[in-house]
């Protein structure tokens, strides 16, 4: 059964953060469509993101009053609505609701807060954060299915067509809920109220007391790590989304074509899960503050390097871009999570992590936003590589810097 669990959650992480991720390549083609500015429409991905964020608590409050089933079934009725209206969008406005708050809220409700609480009452120390780290790698395998494949249908097909394709791949998906019995599911096999085993990286006397408090959202709050967590979630997405999102017409106009673009983005996200699982593996031999800034060294670097295509447009570059960011992209998720289960857990747990990831999708709208204007204020993207590189190291910060968060190891 948990293994069959962990297969269902990676199945959604891949569809809906695979179908989200695909906006990249529709950037251009709804900005030619309707003879838009590139920040009008890079802020339907903004506010697609900033409500799978906003939506993540309630995606975690109904996991814990209603069970999984009824929000996944839920989550994909929205994507495949959402998708198929936006195939008949006759203004930018349209794919505000359509892509923004259809394919966002359906983000929430099939993402990460409700499958780490899922797995939280299966899994618990070292295996529960392979779990997590193998959730979080759907998101590098849905890039590569789905970038590249979206690309292929908008060119060939055309926009429209590729939503109503996208909306039929997620119709799919739906038999495969059918392969788990829910209630026994939803029970779990490890008690949400059971203390969490201790080893010689906490403390003992800081053991009891996190093991004795029974967390609600607003206990919660009043500890700084969730603060420092909720920042790194924040500061990383916006610093990474803030290049990625656009890095498909980035590489367009430095001349790549837009499908060889996309199959470049989808390289990055072929990376992902085996960067995701590397420092998760990193994470239990070297100590996860080792392993975080292993992690923020590639992606600071690796930008860094997409930014010098511009001057040196040789495969080395390219290639520096593709290994070092594809390798650190969401890299950070698990992490997060695993410290957040072992701080945090019981039976209020995935509303707790889902409040933690609203810092998630405030930061990718925030990161989105702020990097498509910064390209159309300065008609570059050197402002736009520089914010990024702020908010990276900013995000790096709360590892080191929250005491809360230095004395949990792996």
């Amino acid at each position: 059964m948990a293994v069959v669990l962990v297969g269902i959650c990676f199945l959604l992480n891949v569809l809906s953060r695979g179908i989200g991720e695909s906006f990249t390549t529709f950037l251009l083609a709804l900005t030619a469509e309707f003879q838009a500015n590139r920040a009008d429409v890079a802020a339907i991905y903004s506010l697609q993101m900033m409500l799978a964020g906003l939506c993540a608590p309630l995606a975690g409050y109904c996991f814990d009053r209603f069970g999984p089933l009824s929000i996944y079934v839920a989550g994909l009725l929205l994507l495949i609505t959402g998708l198929l209206l936006a195939s008949f969008g006759e203004a930018v406005w349209h794919f505000y609701i359509f892509i923004g708050i259809g394919v966002g809220g359906a983000a929430a409700f099939l993402g990460n807060a409700p499958h780490s609480a899922l797995l939280t009452r299966w899994f618990e120390g070292g295996n529960l954060s392979r779990a997590m780290s193998v959730i979080y790698a759907a998101m590098g395998v849905g890039s590569l299915l789905m970038v590249p494949l979206a690309q292929f249908v908008i060119e060939t097909w055309g926009w429209r067509n590729a939503y109503r394709l996208l909306a039929g791949i997620a119709l799919l998906t739906m038999p495969a809920l059918l392969l788990v019995s829910w209630p026994t599911a939803q029970v779990g096999r490890i008690l949400p109220s059971r203390p969490k085993p201790t080893d010689g990286n906490v403390p003992s006397d800081i053991a009891e007391t996190i093991t004795a408090i029974e967390w609600t959202i607003g206990s919660a709050m009043r500890n700084p790590a969730f603060w420092g967590l909720s920042s790194v979630f924040f500061f990383t997405s916006a610093g990474m989304f803030s290049v990625m999102v656009q890095a498909v017409a980035y590489m367009v106009e430095l001349g790549y074509a837009p499908l060889k673009a996309a199959s470049i983005y989808g390289l990055v996200g072929v990376l992902t899960p085996i960067g995701i699982l590397g420092f998760s593996w990193l994470d239990v031999r070297i100590g996860r503050h080792s392993s975080a800034a292993l992690s923020y060294a590639f992606s600071l670097l690796g930008l860094a390097a997409l930014w010098a295509l511009k001057l040196w447009p040789s495969p080395l570059v390219l290639w520096t871009f593709v290994l070092l960011v594809g390798l650190s992209f969401g890299a950070r998720g698990p992490l997060v999570g695993a410290t957040a289960a072992r701080i945090f857990h019981g039976p209020r747990f995935g509303m707790i992590f889902g409040t933690m990831m609203v810092g998630s999708g405030l930061g990718i709208s925030f990161g989105t936003f702020t990097g498509a204007t910064l390209h159309d204020l300065t008609g570059g993207y050197t402002a736009v590589f520089l914010f990024s590189g702020v908010c990276v190291l900013l995000g790096a910060m709360p590892f080191w810097t929250y005491s809360a968060l230095r004395r949990f190891g792996p």
